[in-house]
């Protein structure tokens, strides 16, 4: 059984907690949509909250809050950065809980996050939707990212494709990415990137993550996203349907949709499917990852 119940959080007055007794999240409706927080049940949570913007609503300035939040792709300055500072609409729906946000008056797109719960297990499904209001089609993708708590350690899948003479996927980078960072580990099969709260240059990577999955272990809490990578379609960024930031408060998981050209009235979705197991390991190599983790994702 699925528990909701309105309460206060970190400062905002308008938050929902949702429970199925193993898993729980709080919403909040002061501004968003942010699913800010997800933990197994009392204990910590594993996104990171932003301690100082906490319980502020209102204003023009552009907030990350933390927790997780939904944009759209490819990221452009002013459009990606419409402020979420304002009251949105929840609904409560079978096991779970409906956010939406006024439309933005910039872009005319309007953004929707469904949080429904599992009955049963640790799992739960977010569909993020965005909207198109406009009297003009619009081409983007869906954007879900989420703001993990400091002091883990991420783990991505290489693709593994047979290309003959071919390459087989792009790998992309930033600007300010160095690839000799000591956060970063390039394994044969893996990509395990640690968050280092005492280093504060930026790292951010991007990948057609064919496998459709990606974890972050911190504390003994093993948070698993999985997406679906539809092969062929187009993706923002040179073809990213994965990506992922860190820095010195924070590390970002991020998942992408293809690239939609959205129809005036017309909506578009995403699914993750997240999980959150317990475990009593830490990760240092790949041996660590097969021996420790692979066993634990759902496939």
């Amino acid at each position: 059984m699925v528990k909701i119940e309105k309460i206060k959080f970190k400062g905002w007055d308008n938050c929902y907690y949702i429970s199925n007794s193993i898993v729980e999240a709080i919403v909040t409706t002061d501004v968003g949509p942010r699913i800010i927080h997800f933990s197994l049940t009392s204990e910590k949570n594993i996104f990171c909250i932003v301690e100082d913007q906490a319980g502020k609503v209102g204003g023009d300035e552009w907030r990350i809050y933390g927790g997780t939040r939904l944009w759209h792709s490819p990221e452009a300055m002013p459009r990606t950065y419409f402020p979420d500072n304002q009251k949105i609409d929840l609904e409560i729906v079978e096991n779970g809980i409906v956010l939406k946000q006024p439309m933005e008056t910039t872009t005319f797109l309007q953004k929707t996050i469904e949080l429904k719960f599992h009955p049963t297990e640790a799992e739960v499904y977010v569909t993020y939707k965005i909207k198109n209001n406009g009297l003009f089609e619009v081409k983007f993708a869906i954007w879900a990212l989420s703001v993990m708590a400091p002091g883990g350690v991420e783990v991505m899948p290489i693709p593994k494709i047979d290309t003959g003479l071919l390459p087989s996927y792009p790998l992309v980078i930033w600007p300010y990415t160095k690839l000799n960072d000591h956060r970063v580990l390039w394994g044969e099969d893996f990509i395990i990137l640690k968050q280092d709260k005492n280093y504060k240059p930026p790292f951010k990577i991007g990948y057609p993550n064919l496998d459709g999955w990606a974890c972050y272990l911190n504390e003994g809490n093993l948070f698993i996203k999985h997406y679906k990578h539809i092969d062929g379609a187009e993706y923002p960024d040179f073809g990213c349907s994965y990506e992922t930031y860190t820095t010195d408060f924070m590390l970002e998981m991020e998942t992408l949709s293809p690239l939609y050209t959205v129809e005036p009235g017309e909506e578009i979705s995403h699914l993750e499917v997240w999980q959150l197991k317990k475990v009593d390991a830490t990760i240092e190599n790949e041996e660590d990852v097969k021996n420790l983790i692979l066993p634990l994702i759902k496939k």
